[in-house]
């Protein structure tokens, strides 16, 4: 039983490790060793029987196995939720806050303020849609796919893994193109008027303009961004069903 009990704990701390809502740096390390022992045991009675390893190397070897596969489904959440916040990166280099970083509660790291501010919303919707309940639902569901004491086969995660990952940097593009689209257009604008009147001197007040201007596209895209959280959320249920089939 302790050597099921750990290798069920190696996949749900995985899972832990690798998801953005469960490894945020501001919960207590107290906390997360609970979550991992509460979890283990919930998911403890559902594990399909199998026959358990019986030598030190081979529960050894199940554990990273298992711990692989936790981590791919966590993975998969963090590059659905980092699209978004690609995307506000992108938005803030238009709109010259590159250098503007606030700390994000999630990685520890410095990221533009819009990337922040992006981040924080599609977390808060991921909550409110139960995406967490998913997230635990998808790791007992995975002893189908990936039994317990198997040897699992990773290029059947990475090829999961890179999907999703192009489809990041292709969500990232439609979410940031609007905003940047017009950020664009007002920057060739005032280059067109420096060109024009050159004793205006444009580049005293383009800085305020481009700012108020994003600030303004921004605030008017977050409806937009949201409905875009809804069907790209679908997108990310087939991606970790792809996952969990094996």
């Amino acid at each position: 039983m302790l050597v099921l009990f750990a290798l069920v704990a190696s996949r749900v701390g995985g899972l832990l490790l690798g998801a953005p809502v469960f490894s945020t740096r501001g919960l207590p390390q107290r906390f997360k060793a609970m979550l991992l022992f509460v979890l283990s045991a919930a998911i403890l009675p559902a594990i399909p029987s199998s026959t358990l390893p019986e030598s030190g190397y081979a529960v050894a070897v199940a554990m990273v196995n298992n711990f692989a596969v936790g981590f791919a489904i966590g993975l998969l959440v963090r590059i659905f939720l980092t699209a978004f916040q690609l995307a506000g990166a992108m938005i803030s280099f238009q709109m010259g806050f590159a250098m503007a970083r606030s700390l994000d509660p999630t990685s520890g790291d410095q990221v533009p303020v819009i990337a922040t501010i992006h981040l924080q919303m599609v977390t808060t919707l991921f909550l409110l849609m139960d995406g967490h309940h998913l997230l635990i639902q998808s790791v007992a569901a995975s002893y189908e796919a990936f039994p317990i004491a198997a040897t699992v086969q990773l290029a059947a995660l990475n090829e999961t893994l890179f999907s999703a990952g192009g489809l990041m940097y292709e969500a990232g593009a439609r979410i940031a193109g609007p905003v940047t689209g017009v950020m664009l257009l007002i920057n060739s604008l005032m280059g067109l008027l420096n060109r024009i009147v050159p004793t205006l001197s444009i580049f005293n007040i383009g800085f305020p303009i481009t700012v108020m201007s994003g600030l303004i596209v921004v605030t008017l895209s977050i409806p937009e961004v949201v409905n875009f959280f809804f069907r790209f959320y679908g997108t990310f249920e087939r991606q970790l069903a792809g996952l969990l089939i094996g």
